[in-house]
């Protein structure tokens, strides 16, 4: 009877996502012209895909490697390739999830019986929170430099990195946690807790190993602008503003990540509209370029149910 409720609740949640996803999506098309929509996807070619494509395996790469260093250093050893593997699994499983935690959750289970389960969630908690910490940076040092960027744009990238900075001091401190034990968390979770907190403090501790996370989290991200910057291209923006790109990319990614809709669609394409058309591009250009990222996301993650598929098929066969 419990599971019964259980999934009537999960199925009413899934469905209304899905809904305010469909709703957002018709607002978009409402609001972008069509002509110009279609005038921009247009521009698209093979060779821009290919592009494209090499720079999205590029990204996963470097993802790939810091997520290594966090793992390496809490005693998890696994090799690149599956890492890169689970990786992008775990953009299959953001296909049926708000947003990329149950695909971050999903690889750190993925790392297989042997290694700690708690360790593996510090790993990839410390890989996912360095690239936000480094994002949010560039953010807020392109503020000073670029001149397109608006009053409120500036609002939010400050507002954002103060929410960042007074996380970063309350999971040090172990605040989270405490308070989770004030309203009763059982016990059996608060020593998962416990036990991730430690992996976290741990991280946060190694200067040396901060560093080169955060290192290779500047290059992600310069990464990411560089990969927006050539969709627009393909899509026909011709003149693109770089630095303002380093200041609302973050903020698109960070508004996309939201647990509103499934893998935060029509949220993201919405914050594409907003934040790339206060930069230059016009609407269309910019509802374009989100289609395009759209697409690769998708065809990453059949890449990766397609390598969880035959994951489960080796195991079968073994057993």
């Amino acid at each position: 009877m419990v599971n019964n409720r259980v999934c009537q609740h999960s199925l009413i949640r899934w469905v209304g996502r899905g809904l305010i996803a469909a709703a957002l999506v018709i607002a978009l098309i409402y609001v972008v012209p069509v002509s110009d929509l279609t005038r921009a996807l247009e521009n698209v070619s093979l060779t821009d895909i290919a592009i494209l494509v090499a720079l999205s395996f590029l990204l996963i790469g470097v993802s790939v490697i810091k997520w290594g260093l966090f793992l390496k250093h809490l005693g998890i050893s696994a090799s690149f390739l599956r890492l890169f593997g689970l990786y992008l699994v775990g953009y299959f499983v953001n296909l049926f999830t708000p947003s990329f935690i149950g695909g971050d959750v999903v690889r750190s289970m993925g790392l297989g019986p042997e290694a700690n389960r708690a360790h593996a969630v510090s790993a990839t908690a410390l890989e996912r929170y360095t690239g936000i910490v480094a994002m949010l940076a560039i953010a807020v040092c392109a503020c000073f430099f670029s001149r397109i960027i608006t009053r409120e744009i500036l609002t939010v990238v400050f507002v954002a990195a103060l929410g960042c900075a007074i996380s970063t001091w309350m999971i040090i401190k172990g605040w989270l946690n405490g308070l989770a034990r004030r309203i009763g968390v059982p016990k059996k979770v608060m020593h998962l807790a416990d036990t991730v907190h430690e992996g976290l403090v741990v991280g946060f501790k190694n200067r040396e190993l901060l560093l080169k996370a955060l290192v290779l989290s500047v290059v992600f991200h310069l990464l990411t602008v560089v990969n927006t910057a050539a969709v627009g291209v393909a899509v026909g923006w011709s003149e693109i503003p770089w630095l303002g790109l380093l200041v609302v990319v973050p903020l698109i990614l960070l508004v996309g990540a939201l647990p509103i809709s499934p893998q935060g669609l029509g949220i993201q394409e919405g914050a594409f509209v907003f934040f790339l058309h206060s930069v230059g591009a016009s609407t269309g250009q910019a509802l374009a370029i989100a289609l395009v990222l759209r697409a690769k996301s998708y065809l990453l993650a059949l890449l990766g149910g397609a390598i969880w598929l035959i994951s489960q098929g080796l195991g079968r066969n073994v057993d």
